[in-house]
């Protein structure tokens, strides 16, 4: 399995968080990695690292969208969230690591997630050129429940459950 991407120590100023971790490709950050020992949060990146070096990922509804449909694999139940300044991310999952886990464990786990993950982003497409059952495919693995409301995915985008898109403003 060919390593595509890097986990580094973020220093991003502002995180509420004892460690910051951001999971990033060709010096683009996609994840961030918030929390402590025993447990952290795996969330889509919202900002560039203060360092200007490592920007964010620009594609952000490709990026929401690879989220939750990862979230949906792991059945973690993924939320669209805000952070302080009101930027929407994707709180995947929590990493848990037991006290009978070592580190190489756990790292080698969250390596598998992380090369799904990519696995997903890779292979998007964009909506336009999907058809009608690819998105109520895609409306079936992010709709969090069966009760037919409309999926949030980004930006003031919707998704109905008969795949049709539309635009709401944020």
């Amino acid at each position: 399995m060919a390593r595509v991407f890097e986990i580094s120590k973020s220093n991003k100023s502002g995180l509420n968080s004892k460690e910051s971790y951001i999971v990033t490709r060709n010096k683009v950050s996609y994840l961030r990695i918030l929390g402590a020992e025993p447990q952290w949060g795996l969330m889509t990146a919202t900002a560039d690292e203060d360092n200007k070096r490592i920007k964010v990922c620009p594609e952000q509804l490709r990026l929401v969208e690879t989220a939750l449909r990862l979230g949906n694999e792991l059945t973690t139940s993924p939320l669209v969230e805000k952070d302080w300044a009101g930027r929407e991310y994707v709180q995947i999952c929590l990493i848990h690591q037991p006290p009978e886990q070592s580190d190489q464990e756990l790292t080698h786990e969250l390596s598998l997630v992380l090369h799904r993950f990519f696995e997903l982003y890779d292979a998007w497409t964009v909506f336009s050129s999907r058809s009608d059952d690819d998105m109520v495919a895609l409306y079936d693995a992010v709709a969090p429940d069966n009760a037919g409301s409309d999926v949030y995915l980004s930006d003031g985008i919707w998704l109905s459950r008969d795949g049709t898109l539309t635009d709401r403003g944020r």
